[in-house]
């Protein structure tokens, strides 16, 4: 029932109605990793990883293919964590990141002891599969990491992709934000499970960078939680030296922006060092101590109007959408 309501509610976030028709193909999700175990042949990866079980779908993308995420623990845990891997498809070390991780927590079950994980392996089928060596954007050819509704989008995004990017297709935001079912897909894990905390793949710039929520004067639970979130940096970038840590900032539409400054939810964006596939199982080994620590951090002091706050922000957001669409 949540899929087909999540299904009805993503026709209202696409470029037009003729894309919306697209995704009806709903490919299976055999289909899809048929497809992806022949795109990583050359790579000599371990194949097991990217089985066709076990895998739940959160909706389908521009082309059909379905959008897969995993999760192990209790939903109901005050300790809820969201892993998104692969969300530009040119970016094949995360590829790796995503699916092995899935593996390495069901090879440890005290992993998901009172916690609740979901990991997103590969957030942009359609990229990954498209052309011989993928493509940044999804099949609409949107960059997903600039589309999300954050509240300078409107006015910014378009003029920072002409100014700052020469208008290169690889950084479009979209015409409007949340219009790619790949953004929807995020946004709703990010909902459907109330996550405390974000983990979020890419390559190849060797950071490891933080979003989250700012402590206000005078507004004691707030600057307790900001702290906590805070903390939850300081430990994951002790735990991954290989990693250096810099402030990269947000731009309009990213995830970053969206979840870490708008909702208030601590943001960890991974950057491996490099997007050569034969280095994904060492990359994904230094992070392993990340990972533990990433899982078993609890955030501490959640202010529950925080929480409020953040799902009516995206609640709000779905509603002025699909008015705008209905115009």
């Amino acid at each position: 029932m949540k899929l087909c309501f999540l299904l009805i509610l993503s026709l209202f976030a696409y470029e037009n109605i003729d894309e919306a028709f697209k995704s009806e193909k709903k490919h299976s999700v055999e289909h899809l990793m048929k497809k992806v175990r022949e795109r990583i042949r050359p790579f000599k990866w371990d194949a097991t990883f990217f089985h066709d079980k076990g895998w739940l779908i959160g909706g389908y993308s521009v082309n059909g293919m379905p959008l897969l995420y995993w999760t192990c623990g209790d939903p109901k845990s005050e300790n809820r964590s969201l892993v998104l891997s692969a969300v530009h498809g040119d970016e094949v070390t995360p590829v790796y990141y995503g699916f092995r991780l899935v593996e390495w927590v069901k090879a440890r079950p005290k992993v998901c002891e009172d916690k609740f994980i979901v990991v997103a392996p590969l957030v942009n089928p359609d990229g990954f599969l498209r052309y011989s060596n993928g493509t940044r954007t999804n099949y609409n050819k949107v960059d997903l990491n600039r589309n999300f509704s954050t509240p300078e989008w409107a006015e910014n995004a378009h003029q920072l992709w002409r100014e700052r990017y020469s208008q290169r297709r690889r950084y479009y935001p979209g015409k409007q934000a949340d219009s790619q079912p790949e953004t929807f897909f995020q946004k709703w894990l990010i909902q459907e499970f109330k996550v405390h905390k974000i983990l979020s793949v890419h390559a190849p710039l060797n950071i490891l960078d933080y979003d989250g929520p700012r402590s206000v004067a005078g507004d004691e639970l707030l600057k307790a939680y900001s702290e906590s979130c805070y903390d939850l940096k300081k430990q994951v970038v002790k735990a991954t030296p290989s990693l250096k840590f810099y402030a990269y900032g947000t731009f309009p539409g990213s995830l970053g922006n969206y979840a870490g400054k708008y909702l208030g939810i601590p943001t960890l964006t991974t950057e491996l060092p490099s997007t050569n596939a034969s280095n994904a199982p060492k990359y994904f080994a230094d992070m392993e101590k990340g990972n533990q620590v990433f899982f078993d951090f609890l955030i501490k002091d959640k202010p529950r109007y925080l929480k409020e706050r953040g799902q009516k922000r995206i609640q709000a957001s779905q509603e002025s959408d699909k008015g705008k669409d209905a115009l």
